[in-house]
């Protein structure tokens, strides 16, 4: 099912719509393919009782409903089943349904097979299979996450003209786009002009890449001691990106439903 607005448009204005994202090349790095993680979104969805929109057929029929249960073990997922029965019928006969939800302005999209009626708790519902895939877009580019002290991420800038001498910088947050980290006058100075290169950005648990960036915006607290620096990344290769976006990924998710057990 492909669904279209309009030829070309930016990522930013993308997720302002309450309608289906058309499948497009540019998208790919928002779509998230990890089992734990979309059984975590879809159960948080389920646990907040976020309204959502399924769309289907041709016309783009759609009917407002919401989860109802999730069986991650029989990967299954309960819909609460529309009031107007000529929509039920609808509905129970596509061969596919479009979901759209938004939770803090992050739109989340996912496509599910063939519906069946069932039931949750006494209430009418119909089931579907779990997604394979879910499209999690921000009211900004990219999605960006607040990164705990307890797993600090830290990032090493020059700040000698030879490129030899480095300081070790606290990551406030992170997205596949840029990150804002503390700075101190006394060493790195983010008022110099143009590209950083050779920055290392660790990252606990995923690894370590190399990455350019670019100051975008300084934050002077009133203490004046440190400087919040917000950098965009430069030319991110891909296995840098890749490696960002799990990041990303994982630090969500452990926000959200606490550290994953490795067995």
């Amino acid at each position: 099912m492909v669904y279209c607005c309009g030829n070309e448009r930016s990522p930013q204005s993308m997720n302002t719509t309450p309608f289906p994202e058309a499948e497009a090349p540019d998208l790919e790095r928002f779509w998230t393919y990890s089992k734990f993680d979309i059984d975590a979104l879809v159960t948080r969805l389920r646990e907040e009782r976020v309204p959502m929109t399924v769309y289907w057929g041709r016309d783009s029929e759609f009917a407002v409903t919401q989860i109802m249960k999730v069986d991650a073990v029989r990967n299954e997922v309960h819909f609460d089943l529309p009031n107007q029965p000529h929509r039920q019928s609808q509905l129970l006969d596509a061969a596919e349904l479009v979901c759209v939800a938004f939770v803090e302005h992050i739109k989340v999209q996912f496509t599910v097979g063939t519906p069946r009626r069932s039931s949750s708790g006494g209430f009418p519902t119909f089931q579907t299979s779990l997604p394979e895939r879910v499209l999690r877009l921000q009211r900004r580019e990219y999605y960006r996450v607040h990164i705990p002290e307890s797993v600090s991420a830290t990032c090493l800038v020059p700040y000698s003209g030879d490129g030899v001498q480095y300081e070790a910088l606290r990551v406030l947050d992170v997205s596949v786009g840029g990150l804002a980290m503390l700075a101190y006058p006394r060493h790195f100075d983010p008022r110099e002009p143009g590209v950083i290169d050779r920055c290392y950005l660790d990252l606990p648990g995923v690894g370590t890449i190399t990455v350019r960036m670019r100051v975008a915006h300084l934050e002077t607290p009133s203490d004046e001691q440190t400087r919040r620096c917000g950098c965009e990344f430069v030319d991110l290769s891909p296995q840098a990106r890749m490696m960002l976006q799990r990041y990303v990924q994982r630090i969500d998710t452990e926000q959200r439903h606490g550290p994953r057990r490795v067995a």
